[in-house]
C-alpha cells in the first residue's frame, strides 16, 4: 500500500502516477468526513463509492428524476461496489441512457477530487472488480482535464503545478495523444507548443494572456504523460538504447522475415515478459489448480520448442520457456504462490518500448484489425488477441476493434470477463452497437445473468425491434 498526504502530494500527480503506469486496484481519499474509493483497472477509472450517503448513485438517481425515492431504498441496500450493477438490473431506461447517467454520476465523485487542499491518500494494488460491476467511461483522460480545469484553489494550483524550474519536453511515449483527448482550440494550441524542451517557468511566459490556462494545461498533460519531465543524462542513454535496440530488431526482422508470424508473435510476447503476471503467461485464472498449471505448463512448452523456431527467434524463444518454467514452479507451491498473489504482480499487457511514430499508430491498429480478421476465421484466435490488444491500444475509439477482441476472448470460457469488458468498451464507444448488446447478453447468458441478458436483448429490441436474434433469444428465456 502506498500512502500520501494531499498537501504534499497533489491529486493530479496521484492520478498521473495511476494512469501512467496502468496500476489496478482501490484508491482511498480520505478527508473526514469525506471518504472515497476509486477502482481502477489498467489505469482506468471503472467506479466510485463514498461514505457519504449523498454521494450515492440512488441518491444521484433521486435527484436526477430516474427513479423513485422507493426504488432508491431497494437499490441501497445493495453493497456500494454493486450499485451500477443493481442499475442495470432494475432495467431503468435503455441501455445507452444507463450508461450516459453512470458516466456523469462518476464524473460528479471524481471531478472535485482535484481540488482537494488537505487529506490522505491510499493506493492499494488489487484484483479488478468485475466488470458487470463497473462505469465504463468514453474518456478517463476527459475526466482528468476537466478536473483540473475545475480548480480553482490557487494554492491546489500551485502545488499540482510543481517546481517550476523544472524542464519539460514531449515524451518518448504516452498511452494518449493529444489528436485523441478533448482539448479546447486553446489548450490544444499551448499543448502543441512544446516542440523541445523548456523549463515550466519559460514556457508559462509565452502565453502572458492564457496564464491559467497554460498552467492547467502543463498539469493536465504531465498527468495524462503528454509531457514529461525531461532528465538530460537519462534521455541521452535512453536515445543510445533505443537506437541500438532498432537497429537489432531491422537485424532480427530481416533473419526471421516478414511472413513467419508465428516467431514474430514469439519475439513480441519475450518482449512483455517483465510486465505479464504468471497467471496471464499460462493463460489460466487464479483459482487454477496445480494439476491445470502442471497441464498447462507442459502444453506451452510444447508450443515454445525452441527447436521448432529459426535459430535467430531461439533466445526470444527460451526465455518465454524459462519465464513458463518459473511461473510453473511458483503456481505449483502453495507457500509461494500465496506470497506470490499477496505481493501483487506486474500488470498484464504493458507495452514496452515504442517504435513507430504516432502518425503511423492508427495504419497500424487498421493492419492489425484486418489481420486478426483472417486470423479469426482461420480459428486462430489467440493470435487475433495479440493483434487487437495492440490495435485498440493504438485506437482505443475504435468499436469494431473491440468487438472482435470480446468475440475471439469469448471463445475461451476463462476469458468471459475480459469478453464483457471489451463488449462494454465497444458499447461505450459505440451505444446502437447491435452485435456487441446480443454478445454481452450471450455472455451473461451463460454466466447465468438471465436478467441482464434479458436487459441486453430488450435493448436491442428497440434499436431494431426486428431483429430475429434478440427475439429468439428473449423467447429461450421466457421458455425457462
Amino acid at each position: 500500500m502506498s500512502l500520501d498526504r494531499l498537501e504534499i502530494t497533489p491529486f493530479a500527480s496521484i492520478a498521473a502516477e495511476i494512469l501512467q503506469h496502468r496500476r489496478t486496484g482501490v484508491l482511498t481519499i480520505v478527508r473526514p468526513p469525506l471518504r472515497k474509493e476509486l477502482y481502477w483497472s489498467q489505469g482506468e477509472l471503472v467506479l466510485s463509492t463514498s461514505a457519504t450517503p449523498e454521494d450515492s448513485l440512488p441518491d444521484f438517481l433521486v435527484r436526477r428524476g430516474i427513479i423513485t425515492p422507493q426504488q432508491a431504498l431497494a437499490m441501497a441496500e445493495v453493497a456500494p461496489t454493486e450499485a451500477a450493477a443493481a442499475f442495470h438490473e432494475a432495467g431503468v431506461r435503455d441501455l445507452s441512457s444507463r450508461q450516459t447517467l453512470l458516466r456523469e454520476w462518476l464524473a460528479s465523485q471524481f471531478v472535485p477530487l482535484f481540488s482537494l487542499d488537505e487529506g490522505t491518500s491510499a493506493f492499494s494494488e488489487d484484483v479488478a472488480i468485475d466488470p458487470d460491476k463497473r462505469v465504463f467511461l468514453q474518456s478517463t483522460a476527459a475526466l482528468v482535464l476537466e478536473g483540473i480545469r475545475a480548480i480553482s484553489n490557487g494554492l491546489v494550483l500551485r502545488r499540482s503545478l510543481g517546481d517550476i524550474k523544472r524542464e519539460i519536453g514531449p515524451p518518448r511515449e504516452s498511452r494518449y495523444s493529444l489528436d485523441t483527448i478533448p482539448l479546447n482550440e486553446t489548450e490544444r494550441r499551448i499543448a502543441a507548443s512544446l516542440a523541445t524542451p523548456l523549463t515550466i517557468e519559460t514556457f508559462l511566459k509565452q502565453f502572458p494572456s492564457d496564464s491559467l490556462t497554460a498552467a492547467k494545461v502543463v498539469i493536465g498533460m504531465l498527468t495524462l504523460g503528454l509531457f514529461e519531465v525531461v532528465d538530460r543524462e537519462a534521455r541521452h542513454v535512453q536515445e543510445m538504447t533505443d537506437a541500438a535496440s532498432m537497429q537489432r530488431d531491422l537485424e532480427l526482422l530481416a533473419a526471421i522475415g516478414s511472413d513467419d508470424q508465428r516467431s514474430l508473435r514469439a519475439i513480441g510476447l519475450s518482449r512483455q515478459l517483465e510486465a505479464t503476471d504468471h497467471y496471464h503467461l499460462l493463460d489460466l485464472p487464479r483459482a487454477a489448480t496445480r494439476a491445470q498449471v502442471a497441464s498447462q505448463g507442459e502444453l506451452l512448452k510444447k508450443r515454445y520448442d525452441p527447436a521448432t523456431y529459426p535459430p535467430a527467434a531461439r533466445p526470444a524463444v527460451e526465455a518465454i520457456v524459462r519465464r513458463i518454467d518459473e511461473a510453473v514452479t511458483i503456481l505449483r507451491d502453495p507457500v509461494k504462490r500465496q506470497a506470490y498473489d499477496k505481493l501483487g504482480t506486474p500488470q498484464a499487457g504493458a507495452v514496452t518500448g515504442d517504435l513507430q511514430q504516432r502518425a503511423t499508430q492508427r495504419s497500424i491498429a487498421e493492419q492489425n484489425f484486418s489481420r486478426a480478421k483472417e486470423l479469426a476465421i482461420e480459428g486462430d484466435y489467440y493470435g487475433a488477441i495479440i493483434l487487437l490488444k495492440q490495435a485498440v491500444k493504438f485506437a482505443p475509439d475504435h468499436a469494431e476493434a473491440w468487438f472482435l477482441l470480446g468475440s475471439c476472448q469469448d471463445r475461451n470460457p476463462n476469458w468471459r470477463r475480459e469478453a464483457a469488458e471489451s463488449m462494454q468498451h465497444a458499447l461505450s464507444i459505440d451505444p446502437n452497437h447491435v452485435d456487441a448488446m446480443i454478445a454481452l447478453g450471450d455472455i451473461y447468458r451463460s454466466e447465468g445473468l438471465t436478467s441482464r441478458a434479458q436487459s441486453c436483448y430488450d435493448d436491442v429490441l428497440k434499436i431494431a425491434p426486428e431483429n430475429q436474434q434478440a427475439k429468439s433469444r428473449l423467447q429461450l428465456i421466457k421458455k425457462r
